[in-house]
């Protein structure tokens, strides 16, 4: 009787489960569009946030166009800048060495920092401005670094040219390329019916070795021995670099006080050698001063002494203190130290004439 019982009881609470569901699939739910909205909003998956990556270079220097009036010696220098990412960069246009005595727009932020003139901007895009520099003979054009660098010669006297430090004579009018690296470069008018001096027939730089050691506050020391080889007595002119003190001179091992004209131009005198077509040795050693390193990464403009003579090879090795992986760029080539090598860049100039050797160094942080 009791499993009887059991079993309509199990009837009716299935029949009345049955009926319910019915009820229920019948049944309506009235809900408002905006929470509709929302909940078919919350179904959907999340939205990926695309985060914009930062330009590989936040500003730089695009062109710069040194237009030089050569009657005068006054330059206008047209050049275009642009910031790549937000915030306020800092741009170098030029070396402080020499002032702009007019900047075309007036309102334009140009301000010197770490001996250069630089343009300040918190705005992204393009800025074109104008510097004009003083007229001075020689001019000495202190270069920022830029994809477009060119000079613009108008006016060039009768019977004149225009020699560059690099060697270039400009004969005539026209644009002519300057280093992309950045750099110094002087440019003096020159008499073009001068009878030029002899160069080669006299004397010949057989080799310069150079060793340069730059420390974190910027200091630098630079030393070099010459071979020259020559048949007369002479005087060899030797230009150190702008801003650059001679420390010592030595001659065939003798100390000797050089003829100094315009504080870096110096007239070396050298005997006649022991035989026909000896060698004399030139010992100098510099100093000069460069704005501390960074203690991350930066860039540092260095040069070596000029001479009219024909130099067959110039080596020079640049030690930055321990710590820097260094690469350069300029009017020099790298080449892959020995194994028993010093430390540092080993560089080199071959087969110039009346060229200063220099180097654009970019130094970053080992982090090894």
């Amino acid at each position: 009787m009791k499993i009887i019982r059991l079993s309509l009881l199990g009837a009716v609470l299935a029949t009345t489960a049955a009926t319910a569901q019915t009820k229920l699939d019948d049944s309506e739910v009235r809900i408002s569009y905006a929470e509709l909205k929302r909940l078919l909003a919350a179904t959907q998956p999340a939205a990926e946030v695309k985060v914009k990556s930062p330009p590989p270079v936040p500003a730089a220097l695009l062109s710069a166009v040194y237009r030089l009036d050569a009657k005068t010696g006054e330059i206008i220098a047209e050049m275009q800048a642009q910031s790549f990412a937000e915030g306020w960069q800092s741009i170098p246009l030029a070396g402080a060495s020499t002032g702009a005595v007019n900047l075309d727009p007036a309102d334009a932020r140009v301000v010197v920092q770490n001996e250069q003139l630089c343009l300040l901007t918190d705005q992204t895009g393009l800025t074109s401005l104008k510097l004009t520099f003083p007229a001075v003979w020689p001019q000495t054009l202190h270069l920022a670094p830029s994809a477009v660098a060119a000079l613009e010669v108008a006016s060039l006297p009768e019977n004149h040219v225009l020699r560059l430090s690099s060697g270039t004579i400009i004969r005539q009018n026209g644009r002519h390329a300057l280093p992309a690296a950045g750099g110094e470069v002087t440019l003096t008018l020159e008499d073009a019916k001068k009878e030029p001096a002899p160069l080669t027939d006299e004397a010949i730089l057989t080799s310069a070795t150079y060793a340069t050691q730059v420390v974190r506050d910027g200091s630098v020391l630079t030393e070099g021995t010459l071979l020259v080889r020559h048949d007369p007595p002479l005087r060899i002119v030797v230009t150190l670099p702008e801003s650059s003190q001679l420390l010592q001179c030595r001659v065939n091992d003798t100390l000797i006080r050089p003829v100094t004209q315009s504080g870096t131009r110096l007239e070396i005198p050298l005997d006649d050698p022991a035989t026909d077509g000896g060698e004399s040795k030139i010992e100098l050693s510099f100093t000069s001063t460069l704005p501390a390193l960074q203690a991350t990464e930066g860039e540092l403009n260095l040069a070596l002494p000029q001479t009219p003579l024909f130099a067959k090879q110039i080596d020079w090795q640049v030690q930055l203190p321990a710590g820097f992986d260094t690469t350069a760029i300029g009017n020099i080539e790298t080449l892959t130290p020995a194994a028993d090598a010093k430390p540092g860049l080993h560089l080199r100039k071959s087969l110039c004439r009346d060229q200063q050797p220099q180097a654009r160094i970019s130094y970053r942080k080992r982090t090894n």
